[in-house]
């Protein structure tokens, strides 16, 4: 009789459980709707948010990332006479500086040329190139000024005037000439840094004053300002899988209970 019993509350059991899982599987998931977004953007938009330029770069189910270039990065730096520096894809020696008049000062960028695996001498604060003009290595060699060398190699050395205001070519980048003073060359240029902005499912964006929510759907962002609706549809989402996860633990434990009643109710009697 027990027996019975517990086969009839074991098949009541199973019949809850499977019922829960039967309505899991026939009940569809709310999704959220936007109808009419303010802004829809793929990858590779343009996007303006407050008063920013922004590309779209990447787009997914629910993530996007946005960039902007913000052109308003300056860097400088300083150089000194005697400081050698590149142009183009040469190196250029830094000339003493015009102290009379900062905004009228001008200085000469000198052409530096390899000497290449000569031997050279100094004498009397002069730098000579020894040559053996014979190849009897008995006889005596000549000198010659490190510059007449040069020239005879190079050519004339290439000299570059330069004053505040120009622009010149230096380690690959437009380079300003902005100052002059106390024997210091400041020059600047350019530095444009890539910003990004990242937006997932639900984030706020705030644009000029105005809030917009973030959807995703058919790999497209959506921005819409009915903030509002929005949450509601994802309020009424977040109570649909609150149910189905009821709906999921009475299968699961109606599953057990049914089980753990047979076993209990067909144990053999140790009397």
């Amino acid at each position: 009789m027990q027996r019975r019993t517990a086969a009839i509350y074991a098949a009541l059991l199973l019949l809850l459980a499977a019922g829960s899982y039967a309505t899991i599987g026939a009940v569809d998931a709310p999704v959220i709707t936007i109808t009419n977004p303010e802004y829809s953007y793929a990858s590779g938009d343009q996007a303006t948010l407050n008063n920013k330029a922004y590309t779209v770069s990447a787009v997914t189910s629910d993530f996007a990332e946005l960039e902007w270039i913000d052109e308003s990065i300056v860097k400088t730096e300083t150089w000194e006479a005697g400081d050698t520096i590149k142009i183009g894809e040469s190196d250029f020696l830094i000339g003493t500086l015009s102290t009379v008049d900062p905004m009228t000062s001008t200085f000469i960028l000198t052409e530096v040329r390899p000497i290449g695996d000569v031997e050279t001498v100094t004498v009397n604060s002069q730098t000579y190139v020894i040559l053996q003009t014979d190849s009897n290595t008995s006889s005596k060699p000549s000198l010659l000024l490190k510059e007449d060398y040069l020239t005879d190699k190079y050519g004339p050395a290439a000299q570059i005037e330069l004053s505040i205001g120009d622009i010149i070519e230096y380690d690959s980048k437009p380079t300003l000439i902005a100052d002059v003073s106390d024997q210091i060359i400041t020059v600047s240029w350019s530095s444009p840094k890539t910003n990004t902005l990242a937006i997932s499912e639900g984030d706020i964006i705030d644009s000029n004053g105005i809030s917009y929510v973030a959807h995703f759907e058919n790999y497209m962002l959506h921005l819409s300002s009915d903030v509002d609706d929005y949450e509601r549809q994802a309020s009424v989402i977040e109570k649909f899988y609150e149910r189905i996860n009821g709906l999921w633990g009475i299968s699961i434990l109606g599953s057990l209970a049914s089980i753990l009643l047979l076993s209990m109710a067909y144990l053999s009697s140790r009397y």
